[in-house]
């Protein structure tokens, strides 16, 4: 008993140190060692657990195999879509947000950066051509609302009612455009509409979700 808890002791102290390092891994700034305290101390601490818990030293043969397999699956998963993952457009998408930030003058994987820094420091008024309003649409709406706006997301299905239509006239026939900006900062709930709808007023300012009707307003025309 006295061995188990030795170990057990030891294995705890060990994640713990493990996972110190994960976390102060990525704020170094070098994308080799997050890269390797993410996929390297996943893989110890993996080690760790089918070593002392499922117990795969005592088990036939065939389960080692199995496990290898199930890893090389999983590396052929990773290369097979990483390369899309780091382009910008691809059949059927485009990774709007990311073009729009090398338009400005971002390199690539800075405009995350950028991002946090603008959440880190004190709000400050931008002029309207800076805001991106396909983009922001892309990156907070579409899940819900469609690429296309029509209400047929990928997530559409699970909602009832079913995420508004925005290209369709009776939409816009039934709603003022500033009933439909409070929607868009305070929730669904705000204007009497369904509570699925949730509150962006975090993301977008008053001038922001304006502008957001009048894009939402040209998925009447396809614009």
């Amino acid at each position: 008993m006295s061995e188990h808890k030795i170990n057990y002791t030891k294995i705890y102290f060990t994640l713990l140190a493990l996972l110190a390092v994960s976390v102060a891994g990525p704020f170094i700034g070098i994308q080799w060692v997050t890269l390797v305290t993410a996929f390297g101390i996943a893989l110890v601490k993996a080690n760790l657990v089918i070593q002392n818990f499922m117990h795969i030293r005592v088990e036939k043969s065939w389960i080692k195999w199995m496990l290898s397999f199930s890893i090389l699956m999983i590396l052929l998963l990773f290369y097979g879509v990483a390369p899309d993952v780091m382009r910008h457009e691809g059949q059927n998408w485009t990774n709007v947000a990311a073009q729009a930030a090398v338009e400005r003058g971002i390199p690539d994987g800075e405009h995350e950066e950028e991002a946090a820094h603008a959440e880190a420091e004190p709000a400050l008024a931008v002029e309207e051509s800076d805001f991106a309003a396909a983009g922001t649409y892309v990156t907070y709406c579409a899940f819900c609302h469609g690429v296309g706006g029509r209400g047929d997301g990928v997530a559409s299905s699970a909602f009832d009612p079913r995420p508004a239509d925005f290209g369709a006239a009776a939409f816009w026939d039934a709603r003022a455009d500033d009933q439909v900006a409070l929607a868009i900062r305070e929730g669904g709930a705000a204007v009497g509409r369904s509570e699925s709808m949730p509150p962006w007023g975090s993301v977008l300012d008053e001038a922001q979700a304006a502008a957001m009707v009048e894009y939402l307003k040209a998925f009447q025309t396809g614009g």
